[in-house]
């Protein structure tokens, strides 16, 4: 009998030591950055394209910033026709609390661990035009970040992206290729801590594209989605493989990412669509301490009602 109870309390005492030594909780971590400076669409003899080269020129400038945090949401959106100016979305957040960034901030967090706290978190803005409008010359600066940590158990997001669609038509006898040129800077990160349990995840990702489609077709022309600042971007941690992926990338000075399109024609109407996003998550699903101890306290009472029959 004094055997028995002692190696259920020696049980008690390595379960209890379990329960002691396991991290108190975990935390996931994800960051996408992404900058694009200096954009413009440019003529084959270098200069930039006008609003006097077009006999049809109409669109939007969109923009969206979520943040997302247990189901619940915070959203911002825009919509601003090309010729009349660019969306500025404010920065969306969902957590407790959010972190102290201002309004159009896009630094990036210091490197986990720690993770900056619990919250999905998002930004927004559009300054400059690809093309000259009303003298103003031509450059568009396009900015979005999107972020989610989790210091606690929860489920964490943000997505942000401005694109714009634009339908045009060269002016008649106008014929020529449409140069795509633009700085970048890139940042994705994702950390999943050592210990976390199963489905503990964090993901960051870029994407960025352009193209032109003819609309008599519908046949895409031109398609132009550098791979630096979309597959290369992506970065994933889970608990089966933890630690901290930084990716980074950013144009030289002087050396703009370029594409050229094939000739585009007078009189053909074509639409030209620029996507630009970026999307962080994390999610940790750890084993709360109150149901920590409800286990041990569980197991405690086992052995007592065990030790009670063996009594009886």
């Amino acid at each position: 009998m004094t055997n028995f109870r002692k190696s259920l309390l020696a049980t008690a005492v390595l379960l209890a030591a379990g329960v002691a030594s396991a991290p108190a909780q975990a935390s996931t971590f994800a960051s996408a950055i992404l900058d694009i400076s200096n954009f413009r669409l440019l003529h084959s003899n270098g200069t930039a394209y006008s609003t006097g080269d077009f006999t049809i020129l109409q669109g939007t400038n969109d923009a969206h910033a979520t943040a997302a945090l247990n189901g619940m949401f915070a959203n911002g959106t825009s919509s601003i026709p090309i010729l009349l100016g660019t969306p500025n979305v404010n920065h969306q957040c969902k957590g407790a609390p959010c972190p102290g960034l201002l309004d159009n901030d896009f630094s990036h967090f210091a490197s986990p661990p720690p993770v900056p706290g619990t919250f999905g978190y998002a930004d927004q803005d559009l300054t400059g035009a690809s093309i000259t409008i009303n003298g103003n010359a031509a450059g568009a600066h396009a900015r979005t970040r999107a972020d989610a940590s989790t210091a606690l158990n929860a489920i964490a997001s943000g997505n942000s992206d401005v694109g714009t669609s634009t339908t045009f038509q060269f002016t008649l006898g106008a014929a020529d290729t449409m140069t795509v040129s633009f700085d970048a800077t890139a940042f994705t990160q994702a950390y999943v801590s050592p210990g976390s349990t199963p489905d503990a995840n964090a993901n960051a990702r870029l994407s960025w594209s352009i193209n032109i489609v003819d609309l008599t077709t519908q046949g895409t022309i031109f398609d132009y989605a550098p791979g630096d600042l979309n597959a290369l971007s992506v970065r994933s941690r889970t608990d089966g493989s933890p630690g901290l992926l930084t990716y980074t990338f950013a144009t030289a000075p002087g050396v703009p990412l370029t594409k050229v399109s094939p000739l585009l024609t007078a009189g053909t109407s074509y639409q030209i669509t620029i996507q630009h996003n970026t999307l962080a998550n994390a999610l940790q699903q750890e084993l709360p301490e109150p149901d920590s101890l409800a286990v041990l306290a569980a197991g405690m009472l086992g052995m007592s009602l065990a030790l009670r029959r063996r009594k009886s």
